[in-house]
């Protein structure tokens, strides 16, 4: 493991150059999310001032603003997303020692499964969440940190190893800057995670490079550990480079048709309210130029003529349609991020396909559970615990499969050849929705066990059912299976 020494402090606020890049498609993102009020009031920043509403006129560009609507896409395509995930959240299994990390996984009392839609949400939004494993030292347990994509400034990895590992990494934070309770000012620091030594070390600098506190290594029950635990979940996969903004383009969809709106919004209103236009007269003796019930004009020329302009409205309804096609772009946006892989693909064809396709629902999910899962196991390792307990259940896919009637028959006809086992009926009733993906196996034998008690069979039918007529008309009557007989009786 290579150790990465810091001669630089002044430089401890360098952003990497992915971070550069991408940090304006994230504000982006995060601004489409907040919605209407935000995006007008960066106003410039996406919605131009036109030329004619500059200078004397700048007020004009106020009510430009004001006319225009924000479309809230974004967020509807996230919802969407959300819907799909909830119907399958997955089931965490850790060793005993680590019991309590379901309950509460994070320092703020969230359980892994909140963490887990949080990080989701978060990916959605940017691509990426830094999670950072971190030891509370008085209660000698385990807890993860989340951070936004915005916080993890830098970072730097080394490929020395069989692995890919992380050899640096800068978290900003904001710290109170005071003690008074009513204070709402922050103070930024630096949290820089390094390897010292093999171990782990963390330093925090102030935002001018200074150093605040003395390092400190982690430990957990007096080891330390040898790895940087700071991890990436990401859109495709958990790889510390950028990768792809799920809602990116529905992002850059919602913009532009916010800056249509507002050029249709303020055309039609220029346009589309009639002006009375005098000709022939002059405003020497005061003539009114306000137009209302109350008004009479006076037109001293009787040559003079009164008349309403007439405008062409072909461009406002080419625009019209232009943001139609704008919003059904956005939604083909959103419907590919929830495009599920169906079935299991061979590793590098799902390598091939995740390079060269947008991240989806399905691969967001993934990363997301993987990211969870390495988090759990340098938990274990760090503890001594057992790594191989470290369990995560997972649907194979998203997506409800279309139940088949024919496909039930034929399970359920295999089941009674004694061809299939009721595990697989079970699995395919869970797949295809028929089932609530929370009922364990036990849990439908105990339902099939009631249904029997119940006599709710199949086999079991009312005397009024069994009287059918036979090929020649004839009345015939079918009888149940003869039942067994006790012991001690004749069979009638």
């Amino acid at each position: 493991m290579v150790d990465q020494r810091i001669t630089n402090e002044n430089s401890v606020n360098t952003r990497h150059p992915d971070y550069e890049v991408s940090s304006k498609a994230w504000a982006k993102v995060r601004d489409c999310m907040a919605g209407e009020d935000v995006i007008k009031a960066k106003k410039t920043t996406y919605l131009p001032r036109p030329k004619g509403m500059d200078g004397e006129y700048a007020e004009a560009y106020d009510a430009y603003i004001e006319r225009a609507h924000f479309p809230l896409i974004t967020a509807y395509a996230l919802q969407g997303a959300l819907g799909v995930v909830i119907t399958k959240l997955p089931e965490f299994n850790v060793p005993p020692e680590l019991e309590y990390i379901i309950k509460e996984s994070t320092k703020d009392g969230r359980s892994i499964q909140q963490l887990f839609l949080d990080i989701i949400i978060e990916t959605f939004q940017t691509g990426r969440v830094p999670l950072l494993v971190d030891v509370i030292d008085n209660k000698n347990e385990f807890r993860f940190v989340q951070y936004k994509a915005e916080e993890f400034i830098n970072w730097k990895t080394s490929d020395q190893e069989l692995e890919r590992s992380l050899i640096l990494g800068v978290i900003s934070e904001f710290v109170p800057a005071s003690d008074d309770i009513f204070s709402h000012d922050t103070d930024q620091i630096y949290r820089v995670l390094i390897l010292k030594d093999g171990k782990y070390t963390s330093k925090i600098f102030g935002s001018s490079g200074e150093k605040t506190e003395e390092e400190r290594v982690p430990v957990f029950m007096g080891t330390p550990l040898e790895e940087i635990p700071l991890l990436v979940a990401g859109s495709i996969n958990n790889s510390y480079d950028v990768q792809p903004i799920p809602l990116i383009s529905v992002a850059n969809c919602s913009v532009q048709i916010y800056r249509k709106e507002a050029d249709l919004a303020n055309s039609e209103f220029l346009s589309c309210n009639p002006t009375l236009v005098l000709v022939g007269a002059s405003n020497e003796d005061e003539l009114p130029n306000v137009v209302g019930s109350s008004v009479m004009i006076v037109i001293p020329n009787e040559a003079a003529r009164v008349f309403y302009t007439t405008t062409d409205t072909a461009a406002l309804t080419h625009v019209s349609k232009h943001i139609e096609s704008l919003y059904e772009e956005a939604i083909r946006h959103g419907v590919s991020i929830l495009d599920n892989r169906k079935g299991v693909e061979a590793a590098e064809a799902l390598r091939i396909r995740q390079a060269t396709q947008s991240a989806s629902v399905y691969s967001v999910y993934l990363a997301a559970l993987n990211a969870i899962k390495i988090g759990l196991q340098i938990m274990c390792k760090w503890a001594g615990y057992d790594v191989e307990k470290v369990e995560i259940d997972a649907p194979a896919s998203l997506t409800h499969g279309i139940p088949d009637s024919t496909v039930i028959k034929q399970i359920v006809e295999g089941f009674g050849q004694g061809v299939i086992p009721l595990p697989v009926i079970h699995r395919y009733l869970v797949a295809s929705g028929l089932l609530d993906q929370t009922t364990s196996y036990e849990e439908y034998v105990k339902m099939l066990e009631e249904q029997e008690k119940l006599g709710l069979g199949p086999n079991d039918k009312d005397d009024s059912d069994d009287e059918t007529g036979d090929e020649d008309g004839k009345g015939s009557t079918k009888t149940s299976p003869p039942k067994k007989e006790k012991d001690g009786e004749d069979q009638l």
